[in-house]
């Protein structure tokens, strides 16, 4: 076993070790959530070496190295106001999705007119429009970390698979019999993706043949997400038969099925150690379940409304709810499951949450045709992102959280830096 190079991890706080073992090229990811602003470093590469043997005396000073970077980045100030950079419009039906690629300096956006575009964001320019789909293009996701392939899901019950520098068309996966709405690649093992469907079903495609590799049926109705977790190893999906499912791809089968709530699921995610899964219904309630004993941590009971969205922040220690009443909660999912604080000020449903990569804001998008920032510990609004003329469906950070993304009804998405 080699160790041959040493990555970081801005967000969480992290390094990745890859290493030649039998001529064949692996990672080691090593989480570093006790990383502090003030921590003696030389003292953490020590604590680090004793579980990791390939960290010897002579990288020591390379270790330290980075970690000083990821010092450095827990040191820089929060972002907390932006302002308008570019307003995107040329698609000529609403949009559906938006999603940044990991430099920022990329957009993709998907829309009712069939077309998935490609933005730079820097010049506001629309560098490629992908064209193939027969209807909605309702999911767009790019391959993280690279970046150099992007996946569609569309109601012509058709994903596709795509080369963002030429806007070729490299694969196109069929099976699916009734609308997609979700779709993303597989996280460890970049040449998987997942799909779901209103046809009961999730599908899980080899993308560079576009052949189906697994068929999971086990759910009573429409299948609204899907999500790999960081290992690429089991996938969460949520329903609308009110139940969540945790899939074992390698044994091919489900192993937890997720059963509480009393009406249809909105989202179902994990949380960055994937030790945890968030459900949101349409019951008015948000739920926290522990992956290692199957059992319901608590349920979130206090919103007035349906629960349309959740989000962990980048450590898993917060989570955030979004609801059909109008505000925004986050709750301490590290000891007793408390209420942290209320986000109360948009005048119609929040169908989206989502925190900053360090985790001090958070990022809602309203129907009031508004997105707002909040600071996560007091619950203020720091900022209300307005201009839009309908309602905003979807909001993010990008990596570094000094650029955001709004999307709305009135066709266009907008940059804020």
């Amino acid at each position: 076993m080699k160790l041959v190079k040493i990555y970081l991890r801005y967000y969480p706080p992290g390094i990745a070790l890859n290493y030649r073992k039998r001529n064949v090229d692996e990672t080691k990811m090593i989480d570093l959530f006790d990383l502090t602003p003030s921590c003696d470093l030389s003292a953490l590469t020590k604590k680090i070496a004793l579980t990791e043997p390939m960290i010897t005396q002579e990288i020591f000073p390379q270790v330290t190295e980075i970690l000083e970077k990821l010092q450095k980045k827990l040191k820089e100030p929060v972002k907390t106001k932006f302002y308008l950079f570019k307003t995107l419009q040329t698609h000529i039906l609403p949009l559906t999705n938006v999603a940044f690629d990991k430099s920022g300096k990329k957009c993709i956006t998907g829309s009712y007119d069939r077309t998935c575009r490609i933005w730079n964001v820097d010049s506001g320019d629309e560098e490629n429009v992908l064209k193939g789909h027969e209807n909605v293009v309702f999911s767009v996701a790019y391959n993280y970390p690279k970046c150099d392939r992007i996946l569609t899901g569309s109601f012509d019950k058709t994903a596709k698979i795509w080369n963002p520098t030429s806007g070729n068309c490299l694969n196109t996966l069929w099976g699916h019999t009734a609308e997609i709405v979700a779709a993303e690649f597989n996280p460890n093992q970049g040449e998987q993706v997942v799909t779901c469907s209103m046809d009961k079903t999730a599908r899980v495609f080899h993308s560079e043949t576009g052949q189906e590799i697994q068929l999971l049926s086990d759910h009573r109705a429409e299948v609204i997400s899907a999500r790999f977790n960081k290992d690429g190893n089991l996938l969460l999906t949520a329903s609308f038969d009110e139940t969540a499912i945790i899939w074992d791809l390698r044994m091919k089968e489900h192993v937890i099925v997720v059963k509480g709530h009393e009406a249809e699921l909105s989202n179902a995610i994990w949380n960055f150690q994937c030790t945890n899964i968030a459900t949101s219904s349409l019951d008015k309630t948000a739920r926290l379940w522990d992956v290692r004993n199957l059992e319901c941590c608590q349920a979130v009971a206090s919103h007035k409304d349906e629960v349309l969205d959740v989000a962990f922040n980048c450590t898993g220690s917060r989570l955030a709810t979004g609801s059909a009443d109008c505000t925004a909660k986050i709750w301490d999912v590290t000891g007793n499951f408390e209420l942290v604080t209320i986000m109360a000020g948009h005048t119609d449903e929040v169908s989206k949450v989502a925190f900053s990569p360090p985790g001090g804001l958070l990022l809602t998008a309203s129907a009031d045709k508004t997105a707002r920032i909040w600071n996560s510990v007091t619950g203020i609004c720091t900022q209300t992102l307005a201009g839009h003329d309908g309602e905003v469906f979807s909001c993010s950070f990008n990596y570094c959280g000094d650029a955001i993304i709004t999307a709305s009804k009135d066709n266009t998405c907008k940059i804020w830096r």
